[in-house]
């Protein structure tokens, strides 16, 4: 894949990030705190899967952090979105705990899922905003949150609602229903398409015939931006646009955001249809050096706090894994509960 099929704009392409905005020391080392501890999450996950602890596949977020950091942080404790497990760093941003989340994908009999349902998605509306979908498609999120942001202009709230998608789910039929809908009737509505050049192992010019994501707004006649996925500081500034549009009450918004999985479409994914060029010049890219760096010089910590945040999250999720793993697994007994009215 060449440099012009990545970035649509040289200026996307950079090895280091900066920002304009009066952000506090504390928050910087927030936000990195929990794109740190999605990283630790994930990797020992991924872990966990290969030592059979886990039944099914994994899904992780390794190297697209960024994204749903800096656009949760953005919300309103009123706002919604919808993410799967690629957006961990939106649900610890939203106060899920790392020890939940571990004894999801182990199958433990903890809520909200009670181990009949391992951790790829997650939904509570009522305590973290997250919204739930009515299937695993993540093309469907788009019409359903179309359906969410419509109730916000009923009832005249100025709330709005994120769907967090991918580049290939921008083509089945559900995403053009949802955005059209959504661009008929205005509504609060901001798609949010983490690009990460693979639709699985299928890479955008095979998927569409335009070059970009964003490319298909028009036809909606709705805005939409392209931007660098690994710049947290970007991240904002482009979702600080979108969210703002949205909740004045003229529509949907459309943001393509440029980035890299750096693990397989699954964990059972090798990755074997991935150049070592492509993944050399991603990883010089990761999004959580890039903030690494920023914070050790114009953020304001030293390389000694990083390491500190590091390891404690690693910690962390450590503790996590023991926790969970010391919960009683889903009993057969109990596999109708909760599925049908008493």
């Amino acid at each position: 894949m060449s440099k012009s099929k990545i970035f649509l704009d040289p200026a996307l392409d950079r090895t280091s990030i900066a920002t304009d905005e009066t952000i506090s020391r504390d928050q910087l080392a927030a936000w990195y705190r929990t794109m740190r501890l999605a990283r630790a999450c994930d990797q020992k996950l991924a872990a966990l899967y290969r030592q059979g602890k886990i039944v099914g596949a994994v899904y992780l977020a390794i190297g697209q952090e960024a994204i749903c950091t800096g656009v949760v942080s953005l919300l309103e404790r009123d706002d919604y979105f919808s993410t799967v497990a690629r957006g961990l760093a939106g649900w610890f941003l939203r106060g899920v705990e790392p020890k939940h989340v571990i004894a999801r994908w182990l199958g433990r009999d903890v809520p909200p899922s009670h181990g009949r349902e391992l951790g790829l998605f997650l939904a509570d509306i009522r305590q973290y905003g997250i919204a739930p979908y009515h299937n695993g498609s993540m093309a469907s999120w788009i019409p359903s949150g179309a359906g969410f942001a419509l109730a916000f202009k009923i009832r005249k709230q100025p709330r709005v609602y994120i769907a967090f998608t991918g580049d290939g789910a921008t083509s089945p039929g559900d995403f053009y229903e949802g955005l059209n809908f959504a661009a008929i009737h205005k509504l609060p509505l901001v798609v949010v398409v983490e690009n990460n050049c693979f639709a699985y192992s299928t890479t955008i010019e095979k998927q569409m015939p335009v070059e970009n994501v964003a490319d298909r707004a028009p036809a909606f006649n709705i805005p939409s931006e392209i931007a660098f996925g690994n710049d947290i500081f970007e991240v904002r500034r482009v979702a600080r646009r979108a969210i703002d549009h949205a909740r004045a009450g003229n529509g949907p918004y459309l943001v393509e955001f440029k980035t890299f999985r750096a693990r397989g479409h699954g964990e059972h994914d090798d990755m074997g249809y991935v150049s070592a060029d492509l993944r050399e010049f991603w990883e010089r890219r990761d999004p959580l050096r890039l903030f690494a760096e920023y914070l050790s010089g114009a953020g304001g910590l030293d390389e000694a706090e990083v390491r500190a945040i590091n390891n404690e999250c690693v910690q962390t999720i450590e503790d996590a894994v023991v926790w969970a793993e010391a919960q009683p697994e889903a009993s057969p007994d109990s596999v109708t509960d909760r599925l049908f009215a008493p």
